[in-house]
């Protein structure tokens, strides 16, 4: 298979999932937290732009960081925006303000890429990025 490989470019809305929260609340940070954490929700017409099914990998990309996780097909996405749980994963790409080392999560921007890797580890996401 082939995959387009500039990809395209989205605006990221972090916001927060009961799943994920119920769980965090158990404490369980393995496989349960990847499942419900490291899912985007795309429309139709970014998925097809991106040459990609429902399930398939996508690399989101930002000067900020990387991170591979699930696209979901979202028929309430619109074209360009991408829906992600406020999670390990969202954080990677958020960028912080140096004065204050407040977090800018809310609206991301990055490229989105169809991939073969695997999902980002969530023991990978844990590990504390130095700041600039």
């Amino acid at each position: 298979m082939t995959l387009p490989q500039d990809g395209i470019l989205l605006t990221i809305v972090t916001h927060e999932d009961v799943h994920l929260s119920i769980v965090k609340q158990k404490g369980d940070w393995g496989d349960a937290y990847q499942k419900e954490a490291a899912v985007l929700h795309l429309s139709r017409a970014d998925l097809e732009k991106l040459g990609l099914k429902d399930g398939a990998r996508v690399e989101l990309t930002n000067p900020v960081g990387s991170v591979v996780v699930t696209a979901k097909l979202d028929a309430m996405c619109e074209a360009g925006i991408g829906f992600m749980p406020a999670s390990l994963y969202a954080s990677r790409l958020a960028s912080y303000d140096t004065d204050s080392s407040t977090t800018f999560g809310k609206h991301i921007a990055a490229r989105a890429t169809p991939t073969e890797k695997g999902i980002t580890p969530v023991s990978d996401l844990k590990v504390r990025r130095n700041r600039a």
